[in-house]
């Protein structure tokens, strides 16, 4: 049994069916959604209009690639990272994540934005024979590094879609039965909580949870080697793509909780999201931060200390050259800031602290996707040179800038057409909750008893 604070949790309790008319009906709501929609839509297709324009003029420079692969190792370790936190919690029974799970699946739709990304940032690498990979010059793997990536990419996306999807499937019965709709009719599957059913989706669930984790490291491998490593002379580093995926870990779960918030106080949902996930997830973000100073130190440390000729250039480019301020930032934002903030208990106790911690997490992994990656396509050129000057920081250019803001609008017009068809909170594990929750008096107050069955 598990006691907390009746006040972390919403302010009455509710019947399941309360829950199942009240998250429904806010399926219906409008506000001002149809004008967000309408300038996401602008947004995205300006960034998809820069992009195509790029990719169909035929050669480019390749630092005006340098700001597109940064969005999308941003995208991929911030968006695609947060479905983790829901498989984790499922496998672990952590039902203080259950009121955040849902946000946290449904940015696994952000694959529908880094694919195409991803697939035109591959079609503009330059000559890869020759160059120093992770597919060994293209001799061992006959279509790399185009063919594998693709393959890795869409794997995790497909694996994000169904998570969604097959979690989905109670709740749009829900609103089948609740509602009338047709659609939602259509994808539930015939869908009625049968005893098979419900065991089938509880081990679907986490089978795709357990792909889409072990599957998450590799799509960072392939990103930070083919997308960065391999551009840059004489860098070989097995830390740098455990570095790529933890900080990556570390800013999915930080989006997760900004996105919560929103959800929260934009949406009205304060009686559902309570304290505790906020709690509960601030304490595994002081641990991913103290990983990441350590993948950050291990980086650093041995070609510090080795400074032959290869690594000297590599450190001016990456870390101690123009870049040094983007590489300051970076660890502020990702580490010392956190760090301070996130070791007092008041301010992980809430749920606006760990959610502004999540956002300074995410500015700092934004930044350092910039530093990695648009020095490596700055630096890209013939196989085979050195280094001999650093390139300086370009900044971004009204293209640069359209694809960045394009591809977040795409994600949010995602984001939000999926919460037009699915309740912002997953009904059907909600509902365990109450079920499992009772009050009870504990000295001169009350506290929630959730069981948690074996």
């Amino acid at each position: 049994m598990k006691m907390t604070e009746a006040a972390n949790h919403h302010a009455a309790i509710q019947t399941p069916e309360e829950v199942t008319h009240d998250l429904l009906g806010r399926l219906r709501a409008t506000g001002g959604v149809w004008l967000a929609f309408i300038l996401l839509v602008l947004l995205a297709a300006a960034g998809a209009v820069r992009l195509s324009i790029m990719a169909a003029s035929g050669p480019q420079p390749l630092t005006n690639w340098g700001y597109a692969a940064a969005t999308l190792a941003f995208l991929v370790s911030t968006a695609q990272a947060a479905p983790i936190l829901s498989f984790a919690s499922r496998l672990a029974k952590g039902y203080w994540a259950i009121p955040i799970r849902r946000a946290s699946d449904l940015l696994g739709i952000s694959g529908i934005v880094t694919t195409p990304l991803f697939i035109v940032l591959l079609l503009a690498l330059p000559d890869w024979r020759g160059r120093v990979s992770i597919w060994n010059a293209n001799e061992t793997w006959p279509g790399a590094p185009f063919v594998w990536d693709t393959i890795a990419i869409l794997l995790l996306t497909v694996a994000g879609l169904a998570i969604i999807y097959v979690g989905s499937l109670p709740d749009l019965a829900a609103a089948r039965d609740v509602h009338g709709s047709r659609l939602a009719g259509i994808l539930a599957l015939g869908w009625h909580g049968r005893g098979r059913q419900w065991a089938v989706l509880s081990t679907g669930i986490i089978l795709l949870g357990g792909f889409y984790l072990m599957w998450f490291p590799y799509v960072h491998l392939f990103v930070v080697s083919d997308l960065g490593m391999a551009l840059v002379p004489g860098w070989k580093s097995s830390l740098m793509p455990p570095y790529h995926a933890v900080a990556g870990l570390q800013a999915g779960l930080s989006t997760a909780l900004v996105i919560s918030l929103v959800l929260r106080r934009v949406a009205g949902l304060e009686r559902y999201i309570g304290i505790d996930p906020f709690w509960g997830a601030s304490k595994i973000l002081l641990g991913l931060t103290l990983l990441f100073f350590y993948f950050t130190w291990a980086e650093f440390l041995p070609i510090w200390y080795g400074r032959t000729p290869e690594e000297i250039g590599l450190i001016g480019t990456l870390m101690l050259g123009p870049f040094l301020p983007l590489m300051v930032g970076s660890f502020v934002l990702n580490f010392i800031a956190p760090f301070v903030l996130l070791i007092w208990n008041p301010i992980r106790k809430s749920a606006m602290g760990p959610a502004l911690v999540g956002l300074i997490i995410v500015i700092g992994n934004f930044v350092d996707r910039v530093r990695i990656y648009v020095a490596s396509w700055s630096v890209a050129g013939p196989v085979g040179q050195e280094i001999t000057t650093y390139p300086p920081i370009r900044p971004p250019q009204v293209g640069d800038i359209a694809i960045i803001v394009g591809a977040l609008a795409a994600l949010g017009l995602l984001y939000i057409a999926a919460l037009r068809v699915l309740p912002p909170i997953s009904l059907w594990e909600y509902k365990t909750t109450l079920l499992l929750r009772a009050e009870r008096r504990f000295g001169r107050t009350e506290v929630g008893v959730v069981a948690k069955p074996r």
